[in-house]
Order: structure tokens, then sequence, then C-alpha cells
């Protein structure tokens, strides 16, 4: 793949780097992935890597997350070197949303899915969770969304609504009983993102928003993302997250960019666009 970095919104000189990439490449046995991908993304930014399908967009961002080894180059996260410290990697990168590997189980429940990933975070030795830590952790949540269509209905008369906000909660019952197969494709999307978030990880990756079919429920994924950064900003200033999501296509969320200007402020956004090479 060849890459072309495009900046968005206007970063400061002293912006500091979360995710640095160098000449950063992967082949295999039919030829290269992604190749000569110089990459630099500041703390509290959104990074949107394009390309068509088979282009790499999965296989770049789990090497990001230290879940895929590459062949040649150097990367950071922080102060970690990808290549040579991948379990701290992963450690400080959350993946929301990346099909076969963060797939939700039908048969549970919301509340089965959040009592798992609390128990994932948790020391080996305490392989349970209060109901109290679970009713915590679903008002959390709550919370979230409640802020979300506080900002919406903050928005001129427009794209958004607090409908968007109804359309996307996947808290459709207090006690979390609702089960996964219940939910519609954008509700499993942003329970991935909830799930994620609970790691409270500097940076979060997403993949391939494009799976979600409705334009209105890629906009209003792209959305939630933009306005949990935000107010994940609000509450921690001095660490912000820093969003990498994938995309065929980058349109939906210049729209809500511009939608939700007045409301949500990233350090920058940034456009890196993969283009295939001819496999052997």
């Amino acid at each position: 793949m060849q890459s072309n970095s495009q900046t968005l919104t206007d970063e400061t000189e002293q912006a500091v780097s979360q995710v640095s990439l160098r000449d950063w490449g992967l082949s295999g046995k039919q030829g290269e992935v992604f190749s000569g991908i110089d990459l630099d993304v500041p703390r509290g930014s959104v990074v949107i890597i394009q390309g068509a399908a088979g282009s790499g967009k999965t296989a770049l961002l789990l090497s990001i997350a230290g879940r895929m080894r590459v062949t040649s180059g150097e990367g950071h996260v922080g102060e970690h070197n990808i290549r040579e410290q991948a379990r701290r990697v992963r450690e400080q990168v959350s993946v929301g949303h990346i099909a076969g590997l963060t797939d939700l189980e039908n048969d549970f429940t919301l509340a089965q899915h959040i009592a798992e990933r609390l128990i994932m975070l948790q020391p080996w030795y305490k392989p349970w969770v209060s109901k109290s830590s679970l009713r915590e952790v679903v008002d959390v949540i709550r919370e979230t969304f409640e802020s979300a269509s506080e900002v919406l209905d903050r928005l001129p008369e427009g794209k958004f609504s607090t409908s968007d906000a109804t359309h996307a909660d996947f808290l459709i019952d207090d006690e979390g009983k609702t089960f996964v197969s219940e939910l519609s494709e954008l509700q499993k999307f942003l329970l991935e993102l909830g799930l994620a978030s609970l790691a409270q990880a500097p940076v979060l990756v997403l993949d391939n928003i494009d799976y979600l079919r409705e334009r209105e429920d890629r906009a209003r994924a792209w959305a939630a993302i933009l306005i949990y950064q935000e107010l994940r900003r609000n509450r921690d200033p001095e660490n912000p997250l820093t969003v990498i999501a994938s995309c065929e296509d980058s349109s939906d969320v210049d729209l809500v960019l511009d939608e939700l200007r007045a409301e949500v402020s990233p350090t920058a956004v940034d456009k890196l666009s993969l283009t295939p090479h001819p496999r052997h």
C-alpha cells in the first residue's frame, strides 16, 4: 500500500505524538500488504485510515495495536516500541471494533458482556465482578449517553437530534438484561465502543465503519466517537483520547465534523489513504 496523509485541521507545533510510525510495512507470501507508511498521530487527535477493501486497513490497525507483527519499519505508541514491547502496547490501545476480534455473543446479555470485560481488566486472582461494580459501569454508560444527548440538544436544527442518541443507545433496560441478538447493528457497534472504553486506554482503534450499511447509522457512529472523545477530554484534560478509525469513504465523517464543529475539538483530524499493491 501507499499512503497519503492529509491534515484537515491545524496542529500545534507543540503537539505530543501518541503514535509514531516510520517506514512501517508488512509483506507476506502474496506480496506487500502495506509499505512505507510514515505517520505521526498527536495526542487527542483523530486519524481516518481510508482505502478500498483489501487495501490493508485492518492489518495496519492491528499492527498499531500490537496485535500483528510487521516486517519493516519503526513504530511507537507513547514511549513503547511496538515491535519490541507488543504486550505493553496492547495495554495502551483499546480495540473498539475489528471483525473477528471484538465479535459479540448473541446469546449474552449486555450485563454479561460488561462483566466479562471488567473481569478481563482485573487481576487474575479476582475472576468475578460484584453487582455494585456492574451497576456503577452501567450508570457511567447511561450518564455518557445523557451527556451526548445534551450535546445534540445544543446543536442548531439540522442533521442530528436526540432521536439519534435514542437509536444509538444500547442500554435498552436499566439492568442490562437485553440480549445482544436484540440490538441493531449500530447498537452493537456502540456496545463494542463502550466495552473498549472501560480500559481507559489512551488510544482507541476502530475498523471498517462502512459495515454499517445505513448512512444515518454511519453518521451516528462517527458522532458518537467524536462526542465520546470530547466528553473524555473534558473529564480528564491531561489524558485525551486518540482515535484511529478506518473506512472506505470518509465523506460521512466530514459531514459529521462540520455538524459538530461547535461541540468537538480534536487536536487534529488527519487522513491516511491506502492503495492496494498488486498481489503475486
